[in-house]
């Protein structure tokens, strides 16, 4: 059984990596498109022919969603439960008094010390405020989910369109032939259309309806913990562990 010593020592390191990946957590989450944007660009000619393939060939752009919310708070939260069973471990060792969170009515952590209940309550404070800032889907696009680029990985339904034109010199009659003069042509520059662009954009971001939820789960998970610190009296575990099912409990509106 680890010495109270030895945990103060232990938490250092994780608590540290728990801070750093918080920062870097919420730099990727307000900066979006560098993270959870991707789009497949094509481009169809109208005429089929050699050249043309080729500048279909060129047109071609393809932006990966290089990562999900999903999955960076999946990774984060890897970090974080290092994190809070250490500094579980460590208030249980320092107070008797403890307290049971319950979540719908049920038992969900037992016998939490007080300064865990605290610092647990704290901490969720910064968890919120990552729900708050992730990036959610456009609301003005229809997204449906890719599972072949992944478990959380959206794409628009309806592909944008656009024309690709280009300049081309067409004929134009300024007056017609008469018996004493021929017609008068002049040549004039027009934008011709000689293509389709297609564009499908995909995102790694959560839904509105997501994001609300995982709100409302951590609001309704502090209330509880609040609670449960004024009923604390009770013995505790010094070994015991609680932050992965926090963590299930906060990630199962994304899944």
């Amino acid at each position: 059984m680890a010495k109270l010593h030895e945990l103060l020592a232990a938490e250092k390191t994780p608590t540290a990596a728990w801070h750093q990946l918080i920062e870097d957590t919420t730099k990727k989450f307000k900066n979006p498109a560098n993270f959870f944007d991707g789009f497949s660009k094509s481009l169809k000619m109208i005429e089929d022919n050699p050249a043309n393939a080729n500048v279909e060939a060129q047109a071609r752009e393809e932006k990966p969603v290089v990562t999900t919310v999903f999955d960076t708070l999946d990774y984060a939260f890897g970090i974080y439960a290092t994190m809070e069973d250490l500094q579980y471990q460590k208030n249980a060792t320092n107070c008797q008094a403890t307290g049971t969170v319950l979540w719908k009515g049920q038992p969900f952590l037992v016998d939490m010390p007080v300064d865990e209940l605290l610092g647990l309550e704290a901490r969720l404070v910064r968890i919120r405020q990552i729900m708050v800032d992730m990036p959610t889907l456009d609301a003005t696009k229809y997204w449906v989910k890719n599972t072949q680029l992944g478990l959380n990985v959206w794409e628009t339904q309806y592909a944008e369109e656009t024309t690709k034109t280009e300049k081309q010199v067409v004929p134009v009659e300024m007056s017609p032939a008469t018996k004493e003069h021929p017609a008068q042509v002049q040549a004039v520059g027009r934008d011709v259309v000689v293509g389709k662009f297609t564009t499908v954009k995909r995102s790694g971001a959560a839904t509105a309806v997501q994001k609300s939820d995982a709100i409302k789960r951590v609001d309704e998970l502090m209330v509880e913990i609040k609670q449960a610190r004024m009923r604390a009296n009770e013995t505790v575990t010094v070994n015991g562990k609680i932050a992965q099912k926090v963590v299930e409990l906060l990630m199962e509106p994304l899944k």
